[in-house]
């Protein structure tokens, strides 16, 4: 297994460090700062590390001439920035990732690519890898991804007229539609940035486009020149359907596979992007059901209770579910704000709307039985006593609208993530007290 195999597989999450340069000698001895970003000390060794792994997603190389090698340094230095600012950020927000959770993606990687489960620290010592830093790369590509989405991705909205006109335009008649995977090149123009900035950016843009009309490999140019926090999957952006990018890429429909776009202009910035890859994607056709939507109350009972305790509590319960027959939604939905001790306790205990095999038995059993408007009896389930307001039902033809809503609502806040998350890095980068040393 070669080491761009490993890149093909998105192993690529972490600085590897490979033979004596992982012994501890050769960390003493770049044991200096490089960067000091709001007061935390990033390492020489760090740095050094970050620069192996862009050496080696490059294919080993770092380019022809000292130009090339200065502007891979360099980028080390960004990308390890941008990695201390969101793990600051993160830390802010009180967001982390655990040992188990790594333990998880590694799974899933393992059963993605087929590789045996659990061998993923033998395959890598295979190739002189170390599992170690592997673990902590993926751990920062974890949280910065939980990250994204809480600050970037939960805040983006999209309409309910915009997703009806995706469903009437690509949906409404199901059909194979073409779906390409994009990878591009960046410069950024930032928000305040001024005509002379703008032009210089856009003259980047081109001089790169020539690069690679002339043969200059893509991979490289991303790693050592796109203005992207993560050049670690070589500008991937990832799979999109026509409406599910923002208008101005729109051309790269009309692309065949390993062509490039013209440099297309962003609020963000100027972009060159690439179609690395197609498939069509086939339209899901099945069978109608039904849907429920329901609200709830949860009332839990703990672990250690005794007979007497749990018998009070289902007290409690009964009587509670006697005060709420008969009264109307926005009713329940305060009570439920007030009592409940399930999670959805600030949405009035809304479920939203489910399906059969998407609850508990219990609970399903229960609240498919109601008719709407109407409040249950106390619903026992492994997580305690439940009281269901169910607020309506609906029956569900698989190409509908209503059916595909959820789906439609991912494609186009896709669409509308392209952009957003490097201008918050932008915004993070501008806010911070960057101090750059010099490693020897």
């Amino acid at each position: 297994m070669n080491k761009q195999w490993l890149m093909m597989l998105g192993l690529m999450v972490s600085p590897w460090i490979q033979g004596g340069i992982a012994n501890g000698m050769a960390a003493e001895e770049l044991d200096g700062v490089a960067v000091v970003v709001n007061g935390e000390a990033i390492t020489c060794s760090e740095v050094s590390n970050e620069q192996q792994t862009l050496q080696l997603q490059m294919g080993g190389a770092a380019g022809e001439g000292e130009k090339n090698r200065a502007l891979l340094a360099s980028r080390a230095v960004d990308t390890r920035i941008f990695k201390s600012l969101q793990a600051q950020e993160a830390k802010r927000l009180d967001i982390e990732i655990s040992d188990s959770d790594v333990d998880a993606a590694i799974a899933e990687i393992e059963k993605r690519n087929n590789l045996p489960e659990g061998q993923m620290a033998e395959i890598l010592h295979a190739q002189g890898l170390d599992m170690a830093r592997y673990r902590q790369g993926l751990k920062e590509q974890l949280l910065s991804n939980k990250l994204i989405n809480l600050v970037v991705r939960s805040k983006l909205n999209v309409s309910e007229e915009s997703m009806r006109e995706y469903y009437r335009k690509y949906l409404q008649n199901p059909k194979p539609i073409r779906e390409v995977k994009l990878a591009q090149i960046f410069v950024v123009t930032p928000s305040d940035s001024g005509v002379d900035q703008v032009e210089k950016a856009q003259k980047k843009a081109e001089g790169l486009l020539h690069q690679l009309q002339q043969g200059a490999s893509f991979a490289q140019l991303v790693t050592i020149a796109s203005d992207v926090p993560d050049t670690s999957q070589g500008g991937d952006m990832g799979w999109f359907l026509p409406g599910g990018i923002a208008q101005q890429f729109n051309q790269v429909f009309d692309l065949k596979v390993g062509e490039l776009s013209s440099i297309i202009r962003s609020p963000g910035g100027f972009h060159i992007l690439k179609v690395t890859d197609e498939r069509m994607h086939e339209p899901k056709l099945g069978e109608s059901y039904d849907e429920v939507h329901a609200r709830h109350i949860l009332i839990k009972i703990p672990s250690s209770a005794d007979e007497v305790e749990r018998a009070k509590i289902r007290l409690q319960a009964d009587t509670l579910a006697r005060e709420l027959q008969g009264v109307n939604e926005d009713a329940f939905s305060a009570r439920a704000k007030e009592i409940s001790q399930g999670p959805s306790a600030e949405r009035g205990g809304d479920l939203g709307w489910f399906q059969h095999g998407q609850m508990i038995p219990e609970f399903e059993q229960a609240a498919f039985a109601m008719a709407p408007n109407t409040t249950s009896g106390v619903v026992e389930s492994p997580f305690g006593l439940h009281i269901i307001y169910l607020v309506n039902t609906r029956h569900i033809d698989p190409n509908s609208f209503e059916a595909n809503r959820d789906n439609i609502q991912e494609i186009l806040i896709n669409g509308e993530m392209q952009g957003q998350v490097t201008r918050w890095m932008d915004g993070l980068k501008a806010k911070a007290t960057i101090e750059q040393k010099v490693c020897h």
